[in-house]
């Protein structure tokens, strides 16, 4: 030891490299890589909350001062870094400490020394920021500026959980080029560099260093210090290197952390929007990726996020490099540890390859993105719709009345049906199981021509007795069947059923909504499709026909219904419709007039579009549209839902068909989502009142693992049991795991089609045409997609239709939006809503879809159970979540518990009594899988039903609000038709009643207006058809 360690420090240099071990491995496992792990899982869906961090401690508000800003972004970034500097603090003092001890520091050679360097700093991993004072203790310790600032540039560059979020979210080249630049800079600039430094900055003299890495020997160099004397001087050595440390770099780090706010703050959000690449702007993103101190991964992440925005290559590739090698903190300890010749030389030699590197992207994607379309476009097409096509009731049950009544102007007849015995119990209150058992044998259709919004949102599916046999249908919507029927038997079995629906057949069918449109008991069919329109496909005596087909008008340039929401909103005894029109989304995140809104009336049971209203407000593109009385005041309000930057709409009705949209001044809604994709409104509590849910994509990039549960995608086909489910589902993966469709599409993916056969061939050289037309802001590339390719040319071109961004006055009128968490509004006494997801523990539901309340374990109160996933580029699924309701407020996540599990990326789902058993099961339909089933097995609880036949109001009772009493308890359900995502339940109000066995009396409010009481006892364990004539009772 004695020709590496100085005597007589041996003991004290075992302690130092007791210590380095120590930190490092504490923060490797409990803070760093954990960390980094979790913004892995969420990669491609990771929203930034700071310009210069992923969370903010102090929320930024678009009502904030800039100096507020500036103000919040540097706390935030205070907070973001404490860790990691704290890290970087305390192991510069350690490396300080440590180099005391030992004899030599360096190699000979320069290129050495930096490949030392790279073998110090590349383990490490630590952030930009971090390693800067790292950097000062290593060379302030004695090592050599080419190792110090190799060590610097290679912690935050090759970083392994880093360099894995690179290759899942950037095209092959680029993160090969940032990779191969940043070890030339490590192992070759930096020596380069360094032979421009005079020899007395090559290595600190003894001098020059600390204090104490002299350390002072209690013994001579002959004897051995004893234990005791060794630790109490190693500590003393420890702390004079710490506060050299402390005292050297963290001011420097307060105020780079200023300078980062305040450059990131007084940066245009629009800097380089819609930019054509060009040397200014080149130099600019240099210039601000050199500068900015950003925390470890933020590089690839932000950089990410600007690709997909549409930033040319080149200038991602500029950002992609530069951000988070260097930045002005390292600059400012480079400068005053070494000189500052060798901070302005270093940080010179990272802008100029950053521009270098920028201007070489841009011309090697140039170059393949030629290569690419003559390759595409020099191949025989076959036609994807050609491809598509060569793949390929009784009498109402009724019962004796179990009550009857007159009231004014009416009379009541009550039918009553008893309950099915309930399931037997099983290890967890749901069994999950694919849908096909049940015969529901609907295939897994989706494949690459899929892999684009909206159909990588999957379809719709909707439950009604269509055949009035008393037992629940379900109809999902197909782009390449048009409709799939399953008649249930009431047992939880279903059979397949086929009719004659023409050319719906060949219809890209989004929504397909049982609902009785001419107000006859009988459900027809609610259609919207991809650009080819809506209709209404009448059911005539439980059967449909294409004969009865009809054409429900839109908007002329309309290109998709994606949601629709049912009320009687003008009182006029049929069934209105709101439409919820989306454009594009993805890309062209603000829409055109096409994704304007729309009521269209019902005129005495026929739905034409002729009567229509257009709603007003800022278009946006509509995920989720609900009917429903928010203020209980019997009118039908509208809840309108709008992913993106386009505010969602809140409109209250005045009972004649008038809407008036609610505005911030009015302040009865404080808050909604940003990504919204669903809107529910229900009675959780209780109380007599709905609150209002709006599910987004929510769930923070740290913590995510604890709160959201994920698996990999490497594992997403592994349970599916069919053989031809699973081989589509894989074929799918595979194509998954190296397309990036939009901006972070690679020219080279061109080469991959010749390895595809038939239909994937044919989608995949439309496809990958209409992603070379998007990244290069080309549409007269779309040109080139042959005219049978209908949906690749039509997803080209929407993408280049006109919009009108609002201006800030309109944006001011609105809600006030927010990100990365879901929104609960409880209704507060005088009026209004006051938000409460945080507190009730329903903030987070991760790539959040459908939402369902029910009360799945009929204890008294309504659960929550959001299908979830997403197909944008990430290495993770999420698992579906399911909330259980406690009865005291507050909810729980326990979809293990329950059984509520489910990995496969899920949209849309219905809630529905599958065996007649009083207790709620759900059908789920995945993308790129099988549809599943989740059978309830719970035992516990009763619950009583009620469905409506009215001939008076709409048939169904949509729009009802149903109030139970029993006791002192009391449950309010409303019978709705819309909101949440692409998913229809029956009309009918279930509810769960604990151990109640009778309610004492049950008050309809109906949608016409009016209400009625209908006094009991009702006995639980029953479904109960409350029949409603129009009889004039004197």
């Amino acid at each position: 030891m004695d020709r590496i360690v100085v005597q007589p420090f041996g003991k004290r240099f075992v302690l130092a490299l007791l210590l380095v071990a120590v930190l490092a491995v504490q923060f490797w496992t409990q803070s760093r890589y954990p960390a980094l792990n979790e913004k892995a899982m969420m990669s491609g869906a990771i929203q930034l909350e700071d310009p210069l961090g992923f969370e903010a401690k102090f929320p930024l508000s678009p009502d904030d001062t800039t100096v507020e800003r500036i103000a919040k972004s540097t706390g935030n970034w205070i907070k973001t870094n404490q860790r990691g500097m704290t890290f970087g603090i305390l192991f510069a003092a350690a490396f300080l400490t440590l180099f005391g001890y030992i004899r030599k520091h360096s190699f000979k050679g320069s290129f050495a020394n930096s490949a030392l360097g790279l073998v110090m700093g590349a383990p490490l991993g630590v952030c930009v920021n971090c390693a800067a004072p790292i950097a000062r203790g290593l060379y302030s310790g004695g090592a050599r500026a080419e190792s110090t600032l190799s060590a610097m540039i290679a912690s935050p560059t090759l970083n392994i959980v880093v360099l894995t979020m690179l290759f899942s979210l950037f095209p092959f080249y680029m993160a090969v080029t940032k990779i191969a630049l940043s070890l030339v800079m490590i192992l070759i600039a930096v020596p380069v560099i360094c032979r421009f430094l005079p020899k007395e900055q090559l290595q600190a003299s003894i001098g020059k260093r600390a204090a104490a890495v002299t350390p002072d020997p209690h013994t001579s160099a002959t004897d051995q210090e004893n234990v005791v004397w060794a630790i109490l001087y190693f500590i003393k050595d420890y702390a004079l290197n710490l506060w050299f440390i402390v005292k050297t770099t963290v001011p420097l780090m307060l105020l780079a952390g200023f300078l980062g706010a305040l450059v990131a703050s007084l940066l245009p959000a629009s800097l380089l929007e819609n930019a054509g690449f060009g040397f200014f702007g080149l130099v600019g993103a240099a210039l601000i990726g050199t500068f900015l101190p950003v925390p470890i991964g933020l590089d690839v992440v932000a950089s990410g996020a600007l690709m997909q925005a549409g930033l040319a290559p080149g200038y991602v590739m500029a950002l992609l490099f530069t951000l988070g090698i260097f930045s002005v903190y390292s600059f400012f300890i480079v400068a005053t540890a070494i000189s500052l010749r060798s901070a302005l030389l270093l940080g010179g030699t990272i802008f100029i390859v950053g521009i270098l590197a920028g201007f070489g992207a841009s011309q090697y994607h140039a170059w393949q993105t030629e290569r690419a379309l003559r390759m595409l476009t020099g191949w025989e097409f076959s036609l994807i719709g050609s491809a598509h096509a060569e793949e390929a009731g009784t009498a109402h049950v009724g019962a004796a009345p179990f009550r009857e009544m007159a009231v004014p102007g009416a009379r009541i007849v009550i039918e009553k049906h008893d309950f099915a015995p309930r399931s037997p119990a099983g290890e967890t209150p749901f069994t999950r199981t694919e849908a096909w058992h049940l015969g529901i044998d609907k295939p897994t259709e989706f494949s690459l021509a899929d892999m684009w919004p909206p159909f990588w949102e999957g379809r719709s599916i909707a439950a009604g007795d269509y055949d009035r046999d008393g037992k629940t249908d379900l109809v999902f919507a197909s782009t390449e069947k048009g409709l799939h029927f399953y008649a249930g038997d009431g047992k939880g079995g279903f059979a397949p059923q086929t009719f004659d629906i023409g050319r719906i057949a060949e219809m890209p069918v989004f929504n397909a909504v049982l609902v009785d449109i001419d107000n006859d008991g009988w459900l027809d069919l609610f259609l919207t499709t991809y650009q080819d329109g809506n209709y209404v496909l009448k059911n005539v005596d439980g059967r449909f026909d294409a004969a009865s087909l009809t054409q429900v008008k839109n908007r002329d340039d309309a290109i998709l219904t994606m949601a629709a929401s049912f009320a009687d909103i003008d009182r006029d005894g049929d069934l209105d419709v709101a439409l919820g029109n989306w454009a594009a989304g993805w890309y062209r995140t603000v829409p055109g007039e096409e994704a304007r809104n729309r009521i269209v009336f019902n005129e005495n049971g026929v739905l034409s579009g002729e009567k229509y209203a257009d709603l007003p407000g800022l278009p946006g593109e509509t995920l989720s549209i609900l009917f429903s009385d928010i203020d209980t005041d019997g009118d039908a309000d509208l809840l309108v839902g709008n992913d993106f930057e386009m505010p969602d709409m809140f409109y209250l009705g005045d009972g004649t068909g008038g809407l008036e949209a609610i505005t911030r001044a009015d302040g009865l809604i404080p808050m909604t989502t940003t990504t919204t994709m669903a809107l529910k409104t229900a009675d959780l509590h209780n109380t007599g009142r709905p609150g209002i849910y709006a599910a987004q994509i929510a769930g923070r990039s740290s913590g995510v693992s604890k709160k959201l549960k994920m698996r990999s995608l490497d594992q997403y086909c592994d349970g599916i049991e069919r053989e031809a489910d699973k081989a589509v589902c894989e074929k799918n993966m595979a194509i998954k795991r190296w397309y990036k469709s939009g901006h972070s599409f690679d020219p080279g993916y061109a080469s991959k089609c010749q390895e595809m056969e038939g239909r994937y061939q044919a989608e995949c050289k439309a496809m990958l045409v209409k992603d070379l037309a998007i990244q290069n802001r080309d549409p007269s590339i779309c040109k080139l997609i042959p005219a049978g390719a209908t949906r690749a040319r039509q997803l080209c071109e929407i993408h280049f239709r006109p919009f009108r961004k609002p201006a800030e006055a309109e944006m001011e009128k609105t809600v006030p939006q927010i990100l990365r968490r879901n929104v609960l509004l409880e209704p507060r006494p005088g009026g209004g809503f006051v938000e409460t997801a945080e507190a009730e523990g329903l903030d987070v539901g991760g790539w959040s879809w459908d939402t369902k309340f029910a009360d799945v374990d009929n204890d008294g109160f309504l659960d929550v159970y959001i299908v979830n996933g997403t197909w944008v580029p990430n290495e993770v699924s999420p698992s579906n979540l399911f909330f259980h309701n406690r009865g005291d407020g507050t909810f729980v996540e326990a979809s293990n518990a329950f059984g509520l599990e489910d990995y496969l990326i899920t949209a849309a789902a219905t809630r529905i009594d599958l065996d007649g058993d009083g207790d709620l099961d759900f059908i789920t339909q995945p993308v790129n899988g099988p549809v599943m089933a989740f059978i309830n097995n719970s035992t516990t609880g009763n619950a009583i039903v009620f469905d409506f036949e009215d001939h008076v109001g709409n048939r169904f009772g949509i729009g009802n609000r149903v109030v139970v009493k029993a006791g002192e308890k009391i449950w309010t359900r409303e019978i709705q038709l819309g909101g949440g995502f692409m998913s229809f339940d029956a009309a009918e109000a279930h509810v769960g009643l604990g151990e109640v066995e009778a309610v004492n009396s049950v008050t309809v409010h109906w949608a016409d207006g009016g209400e009625t009481t209908l006094d009991g006892p009702l006995p639980a364990g029953a479904r109960y058809r409350i029949v409603r004539h129009g009889e004039t009772v004197n």
